[in-house]
């Protein structure tokens, strides 16, 4: 008999969970989907810059801020998404639902203090990333309405992640080409003032953002529901299951600690660019658009091995985790140092068209021959901590990441780019020591196969789990 509180998936979770997994298969929609996201930004970067160079510094400063949460919001999201592969690889699937019931809870408190301090403080939140006075007319209220975005942020990252955990790779992609396209459908009328509507230029922006996540919450919810088997209840949401949370931030503090060191120190940068002239923090804001693209196969294949990788842990096989491991970092050095080279030829003249701006442009050019050095690292940084992650080793990643962001990342960034005067490039060149730093010390932890002690130890705590359940 079907249980009535329990919604059973129309596609089997358990039959699936023994399955082979094929990276490309579950990295194409991840692709799709990060592509989806980053022409969204793009696009609403194309549309501040039709408002003003101050739209396109705020549009700017609100990405990285909302890059900023987005890492705080991880340490649920990566922690839920990882312990649920590893369930699943085992054959837990009672198991894994339970878990991504309390990631979800956990997003929520965690989201809702967030919208609080940046909806209601937002003008203490500007000055704290130094955005210049004369923009401050139009970032507050625009930021009151990115405090609301972050709170659907958090909770859609970890609903995300957990479909992306149980192989819904392409359900997931679906969702979010609704959730753009109705953002596009709610942004362009609002900001350009079409079809009769009001001309909000930058509001209209934060509008189509706010309810665009609303539709997709609610979307995600179903989704749940249909494919996993898991129906999110108030009482849930409001008092997370505290057994599941322990593995949770085990794995998901620690990989976070290292995420928000990163982005606390690009932030730190963001604010020298800031205090170099708009020109610099329109180039900065540019330049890390680009840099999304450039990342987009890199970043699937990093996902879709990681999804692997804790599966294959979770069933005990280590060698065949070691073998996709290296399959991806293969293919996502070969693609990033491809694009790279592309965006270097390409960009300039993209960004010429857009802002009519000829420093903003020469500053720009600095810094993407600076970036053909720089990815290929930051490729190694992203699909070996991946797999780390996967197997539990997650304190490794922090400590190094924590030590080569203050020392190179913001460091080396302010002696060269502020201190001896050398400007963004020098900013650019505190970049690429950190990420290569940080790429040798994660290529040696993975390659003497540092991890697999903890990849071990995560499967005997799901044995364990298992056992107890069967008596």
């Amino acid at each position: 008999m079907t249980n009535n509180k329990t919604p059973q998936p129309s596609t089997s979770a358990t039959r699936r969970s023994h399955e082979p997994l094929d990276i490309f298969a579950l990295s194409w929609p991840i692709f799709v989907e990060t592509l989806l996201m980053t022409m969204l930004s793009t696009l609403g970067l194309w549309m501040a810059s039709q408002v003003s160079v101050g739209a396109v510094a705020v549009f700017g400063m609100a990405a990285q801020l909302r890059g900023i949460f987005d890492r705080v919001f991880r340490v649920v999201g990566i922690g839920t998404s990882v312990v649920v592969t590893q369930h699943r690889g085992a054959g837990d699937i009672e198991g894994a639902r339970e878990v991504a019931k309390a990631g979800v809870s956990a997003a929520f408190w965690m989201g809702l203090v967030v919208m609080l301090v940046v909806s209601l403080l937002p003008g203490p939140v500007l000055r704290l990333l130094q955005l210049p006075e004369e923009l401050f007319d139009i970032a507050i209220p625009f930021f009151t309405l990115v405090g609301i975005s972050l709170f659907a942020d958090s909770l859609t990252i970890t609903m995300f992640s957990v479909l992306r955990a149980f192989t819904f790779t392409k359900d997931s992609m679906r969702l979010v080409l609704i959730m753009n396209t109705t953002q596009v459908c709610l942004s362009v009328p609002l900001v350009f003032g079409l079809w009769g509507l009001p001309q909000l230029g930058l509001m209209g922006l934060g509008w189509g953002i706010v309810l665009a996540r609303v539709l997709v919450l609610t979307l995600l919810a179903l989704m749940w529901a249909r494919r996993i088997g898991t129906r999110l209840r108030l009482r849930e949401l409001l008092l997370p299951a505290r057994g599941p949370l322990a593995p949770i931030l085990h794995i998901g503090l620690p990989s976070a600690g290292e995420k928000i060191a990163f982005r606390v120190c690009f932030m730190m940068t963001v604010a020298m660019a800031a205090s170099l002239g708009t020109d610099a923090l329109a180039t900065h804001a540019y330049a890390w658009q680009i840099i999304a693209l450039v990342n987009l196969v890199m970043i699937a294949l990093g996902a879709g091995a990681e999804i692997i990788v804790g599966h294959d842990v979770g069933a005990g096989q280590l060698r065949r985790a070691h073998a996709v491991q290296t399959h991806a970092l293969r293919w996502g050095l070969a693609t990033t140092l491809i694009a790279t080279v592309l965006a270097y030829f390409i960009a300039p003249g993209v960004v010429q068209s857009l802002s009519g701006n000829p420093q903003v442009v020469a500053l720009l050019v600095s810094v993407m021959l600076l970036e053909i050095v720089l990815e290929p690292a930051r490729c190694v940084n992203t699909i070996i901590t991946g797999g780390l992650r996967a197997a539990g080793d997650v304190r490794f990643p922090v400590k190094v990441s924590v030590l080569s962001n203050i020392v190179f990342g913001a460091g080396l960034a302010w002696l060269l780019g502020i201190h001896l005067g050398y400007g963004l490039p020098g900013i650019w060149l505190g970049y690429v020591a950190d990420e290569w730093a940080r790429a040798l010390a994660m290529s040696a932890r993975w390659y003497s196969l540092g991890w697999a002690p903890f990849a071990r130890r995560a499967r005997r705590r799901i044995l364990r789990r298992l056992a107890a359940a069967a008596a």
